[in-house]
């Protein structure tokens, strides 16, 4: 790779990984793409995660660690280590994965006009082994400038993306609520359009530490609490969406949050289950399950936290 190549930083952030970071680190160093900095920005690990770095520092100058000096949190430990980054392109990098070699050149070499770039990645078992899923085999995944796919549900996994630092300006510093790929994505299709890589670039990890559930195999607590917590969150990340203001989308996301603010409070809402159904080709995409695509779905909608909870009490 020539020095004009656009220099990548590699956003890695970690806390008590020490059982996969070792095979994570190799994967980054050994990239094909050389016009790379590795920023590690570490939260408060109390295993062997820093020594492990330090370790991989003293062979490979390109790695830059910084240790915070209190536990941030998974999302604004992402934020510190994007505004830390040099690099024309940015990609976020999980503690536990194992990245192919030519990631990030395939990624440079694809990624054109676009603000951001994202790809396929296949299911492995906490020890590695593949378990023979894709993360295209559970989501459609969205390619262009509508954002309003995003507005309940995110097909671009954070360890999948390259986005441009321009976006920096749009996305930081990152909202309390939600997830930080899911917010990038969304502001990356309100500003701009993105592309989708239909090949496996990374082997992903899954076991009871994610940070994310995609497969659905984690313990939940009560279903009450669940349903509650779930809707509060939408509640959050549409009151967020709204207030952007960068896309016609936010237009539909104020009705959403309005009509969802209404079903946090009572037993039945009929506006919000209407407002799904009316716009549910465009909102119910992403999920390959077909229910969420019917009037099945919709109609679960109208019904408020408050009656949820009486039934799941039964």
């Amino acid at each position: 790779m020539n020095t004009h190549s656009p220099l990548v930083s590699i956003a890695l952030c970690t806390y008590n990984g020490q059982n996969h970071l070792t095979e994570q680190l190799d994967s980054l160093v050994n990239q094909t793409y050389t016009q790379v900095e590795i920023i590690v920005v570490d939260d408060q690990s109390n295993d062997n995660t820093v020594k492990i770095v330090e370790q991989y520092q003293k062979k490979h100058p390109h790695i830059h660690l910084t240790v915070n000096p209190e536990n941030l949190g998974y999302q604004k430990n992402f934020e510190k280590a994007f505004a830390l980054c040099k690099g024309e392109y940015i990609c976020p990098s999980d503690q536990d994965d194992i990245w192919m070699p030519n990631k990030v050149a395939l990624m440079v070499e694809e990624i054109g006009d676009h603000l951001l770039i994202y790809h396929d990645s296949a299911f492995v078992s906490a020890r590695g082994e593949l378990i023979g899923l894709k993360m295209s085999d559970k989501l459609n995944m969205v390619e262009g400038k509508d954002p309003t796919p995003f507005l309940f549900f995110n097909c671009v996994s954070g360890h999948s993306m390259m986005f441009h630092r321009k976006l920096l300006t749009h996305i930081l510093p990152l909202p309390p609520y939600g997830v930080y790929d899911h917010y990038i994505s969304f502001i990356a299709t309100s500003t701009g359009k993105i592309k989708f890589i239909p090949k496996a670039l990374v082997m992903h990890r899954q076991h009871e530490g994610n940070a994310t559930d995609i497969l659905g195999r984690k313990k939940v607590k009560s279903k009450i609490n669940v349903t509650l917590e779930r809707m509060q969150r939408e509640n959050h990340w549409l009151k967020i969406c709204a207030d952007k203001n960068l896309h016609e989308t936010s237009k539909l996301a104020a009705e959403l949050y309005e009509a969802a603010r209404q079903r946090t409070d009572n037993f039945i809402n009929i506006r919000f289950g209407y407002l799904v159904y009316k716009h549910q080709d465009r909102l119910m995409y992403i999920p390959k399950n077909k229910s969420f695509k019917t009037i099945s779905f919709a109609i679960r909608q109208i019904w408020g936290a408050k009656a949820k909870a009486l039934w799941k009490r039964k």
